[in-house]
């Protein structure tokens, strides 16, 4: 029979060899993820491969009484700008945004990968990339973030048309009003305008803001708490978003997960794309 002390020895082996066995599995694990984290971070944003249209040949297009959808298919490939989007910077006059965004469309920016979390970064250009005339309402998606290899998103609500947005950040923040600018140096973002009725919008961003700004940031709503609970005490980017235009009876989420995420709502049949930069164009986020 083992004596006490043989035992006790037998123990402390034990308990030695269970804690290495679980510091060498953090470090493995810690290991892979830097390394998923490095291999993600070399992804690069959508360009262009056709070159760019004079300014002069814009302004003639853009100078016609009546744009053809040719002329708007050829617009696209040289903004990003849908009909939407043309449409709505031609209603203000402002011809030189729509030159503006050609020019940031066909620029080769600098992209760099940042981290501002443990293994979470956002790609950043070193430039800032012109936005099409916002409306209350409007949605702006970026692919430009990732976990690891797990490339979430970000997303936020635009509140009024002089760009005012409500977005939850990250971990250990709250919601708040901040302004749609903070999306023209990602490596790329998208518009969308929901199909719904301007005084709906009206409604839904005044909710937003008087309901869904304070509120701490969870990574996990629905599903480590309900996902479209009477009343929000916690959300995340995509999450506030979706919740606001749930609140009134509209569902963004394309695929119905727990987690709605930002590619979620970017393919949901009841948005519009009004710009794109630095997806391909042609497929969007799907």
């Amino acid at each position: 029979m083992e004596t006490g002390e043989k035992k006790k020895k037998k123990g402390l082996k034990i308990t030695a060899i269970v804690l290495a066995s679980v510091v060498f599995f953090c470090v493995v694990l810690a290991l892979a993820a830097e390394i998923a984290t490095r291999i993600t971070d070399r992804w690069r944003p959508w360009k262009p491969n056709y070159g760019a249209l004079s300014q002069a040949e814009m302004n003639a297009l853009l100078a016609k009484d009546e744009l053809t959808a040719e002329d708007y298919a050829t617009l696209y490939a040289q903004t990003g700008l849908t009909k939407l989007g043309i449409d709505g910077l031609l209603a203000e006059g402002n011809k030189r945004q729509i030159l503006r965004i050609q020019s940031d469309y066909f620029a080769d920016y600098k992209c760099t990968a940042e981290r501002f979390a443990p293994y979470t970064c956002w790609e950043k250009i070193d430039g800032f990339v012109g936005l099409c005339a916002l409306e209350p309402g409007d949605i702006i998606v970026t692919d430009a973030t990732h976990v690891v290899c797990w490339r979430f998103g970000h997303a936020g609500l635009v509140l009024s048309a002089s760009g005012d947005m409500a977005e939850s950040f990250g971990i250990g923040t709250v919601s708040a009003v901040s302004d749609a600018s903070v999306f023209q140096d990602y490596a790329s973002f998208m518009v969308l305008r929901p199909k719904v009725s301007a005084e709906k919008k009206a409604e839904i961003t005044a909710y937003a803001r008087k309901n869904l700004i304070g509120l701490p940031y969870r990574v996990a709503a629905g599903v480590l708490s309900k996902k479209n609970p009477k009343k929000a005490k916690g959300t995340q980017c995509a999450h506030l978003v979706w919740y606001a235009y749930k609140k009134f009876g509209i569902d963004l989420d394309s695929n119905g997960g727990g987690v709605v995420k930002p590619q979620d709502m970017a393919n949901s049949p009841y948005v519009e794309v009004v710009q794109v930069y630095g997806f391909d164009p042609e497929r969007l986020w799907r």
